[in-house]
């Protein structure tokens, strides 16, 4: 607004005044192994992000407005690990140093569009294989393997976009798009047999979104959630548990100590954290179950605040402009629909987070 160019650098160097405050307030709030654990983490963060941010210089990348946002994300997850399950951050740093690992090389590999086709059906073929594993061995969806929990789900998502974009990148082939509705469909389908809803419905919308990037169809999304209306009729038959909890929504509050358990504390915690929060690891919704999972928002909200949850949101949000515009400038029609699929599962996976836990 004001004309000048926002430097990058800054930007990092505010993000990493935030995460010592962060930091810092764990000092009042946990001890011991737990707080040595807490300090290496956001140590290893400060310094990976630097890294990412020179390797990015170096390669003539000026902008990291991206990436800021993603670390910042991070740093809220690192803090809620923390919070509420500080024995898991060495599995938490993990993940995150496969993740940057994994962005740079994608980084790199996506610029071949042809070995980026050649992919397609061993990606997809690899998206099947984890969701087997995950309903032969999963329990609640999770597989432990060499004592660290997994969730095979969060690889397939990956997969699933990495292959729809690439086999509907040749717009032009109706094979292509029955293939990748016979896909989705198994995707689906086995999600939904091993009770993970939320993640299904996650799919099904970014099934949709690029069902119509393909076909340009209203028609063809309309016989496609009709398809899946008869589905869920069909599911809420044969799991009325599932039922129970869609009619929950909306009335927590009707039976806090039952089925609105989790929402009512969700929304306790909430109003308790105010504006500026209770402090990070000062809250008491950690302690409850799926605390750092299903209610995060919840645990954000109370210990770091409204204020930081809704920049939480908004971070997301702006990542999500982002990609729709960048896509406009895409050389290949695959970086438009892969980003869009993205950017798709990252506010359904929003929503029903943000929404679910707050009633």
């Amino acid at each position: 607004l004001t004309g000048h160019k926002v430097q990058p650098a800054v930007t990092l160097l505010l993000l990493v005044c935030f995460q010592l405050v962060l930091l810092f307030q764990f000092f009042f709030t946990t001890d011991g192994a737990a707080l040595a654990y807490i300090v290496l983490s956001f140590g290893l963060l400060i310094a990976m992000e630097w890294f990412c941010y020179f390797v990015m210089r170096s390669i003539s990348v000026r902008g990291f407005e991206p990436e800021t946002l993603a670390f910042f994300l991070t740093s809220v997850g690192f803090s809620v690990v923390g919070s509420s399950a500080p024995d898991g951050m060495g599995r938490h740093c993990l993940l995150f140093l496969a993740a940057l690992a994994l962005f740079f090389a994608l980084g790199v590999w996506l610029r071949d569009l042809h070995r980026v086709r050649a992919m397609r059906w061993p990606m997809a073929f690899a998206a099947l294989g984890f969701l087997a594993l995950e309903t032969i061995w999963g329990a609640k969806n999770w597989l432990s393997i060499a004592g660290q929990t997994l969730q095979p789900s969060e690889f397939v998502k990956i997969a699933y976009v990495y292959a729809g974009a690439a086999t509907l990148d040749r717009l032009f082939r109706r094979r292509n798009l029955i293939l990748f509705i016979a896909f989705s469909a198994v995707c689906v389908g086995a999600l939904a047999l091993m009770g993970d809803f939320g993640t299904a419905l996650v799919f099904f919308v970014c099934f949709l979104v690029i069902s119509f990037m393909r076909s340009g169809s209203f028609a063809t999304l309309f016989l496609a959630i009709g398809g899946a209306a008869l589905a869920v009729m069909l599911v809420l038959t044969v799991k009325p548990y599932v039922a129970q909890r869609f009619a929950t929504w909306g009335h927590a509050w009707e039976d806090p100590l039952n089925t609105g358990f989790q929402q009512v504390r969700t929304m306790s915690a909430t109003a308790a954290g105010g504006l500026f929060g209770r402090g990070a690891g000062a809250g008491w919704l950690k302690n409850i179950f799926a605390a750092n999972t299903d209610m995060v928002f919840g645990v954000v909200c109370e210990e770091l605040g409204l204020i930081v949850a809704l920049c939480c949101v908004l971070s997301l949000l702006l990542l999500a402009v982002f990609s729709v515009r960048s896509a406009a400038a895409g050389r290949s029609s695959y970086y438009v629909i892969a980003s869009c699929a993205t950017v798709t599962i990252f506010m359904a996976q929003l929503a029903l987070n943000v929404f679910g836990s707050l009633d």
